[in-house]
């Protein structure tokens, strides 16, 4: 789970937000195939994996956002002013970062990849912080199913889920 830090902060980015003129997203990360970097490599490199995804995603971090380690190769970014749109842009933009940058470690190349998923706060809701991580969690579960290194976003999952 996040750090208490991320809570605090992301909890009160999260509430102001949901004054009118506001917008929240969160993306969750996770690292495709982390496990098995962990079984070929062994667990240095797949903290070395970790750290490589960090400063990575941190290079192209806008000022103010919010990330922080979810659980084991998961990361979230709360971005407060940001829409769906831009988030999916930036959640893009990243991946493909990421895909971009292979971690070189004891003359291996090691290629990474991400799965995203995007979720905005809704604004006739009284949702929660915790409900819109689970909205994210459903898109980055999407994104993982359909195939990895892909960016999905609740809100075109939920028209999915409704038809059935």
């Amino acid at each position: 789970m996040a750090g208490h830090f991320f809570s605090t902060a992301s909890k009160q980015a999260f509430d102001e937000a949901k004054k009118p003129a506001s917008s929240f997203t969160l993306l969750l990360l996770d690292i495709d195939y982390f496990k098995k970097v962990n079984d070929t490599y062994g667990h240095y490199t797949g903290d070395q994996v970790l750290l490589h995804v960090v400063k990575a995603c941190q290079s192209v971090l806008p000022q103010g956002a919010l990330f922080a380690r979810y659980g084991g190769e998961e990361f979230v970014l709360a971005l407060k002013g940001y829409t769906l749109s831009e988030g999916e842009t930036l959640a893009d933009q990243i991946r493909r970062h990421v895909e971009t940058q292979p971690l070189l470690i004891n003359e291996e190349t090691i290629s990474i990849t991400l799965s995203l998923g995007v979720a905005q706060a809704e604004k006739q809701e009284n949702e929660t912080l915790d409900e819109l991580l689970n909205k994210a969690d459903i898109a980055l579960y999407a994104a993982k199913q359909h195939g990895r290194n892909q960016v999905r976003i609740y809100k075109e999952i939920k028209k999915i889920l409704k038809r059935t």
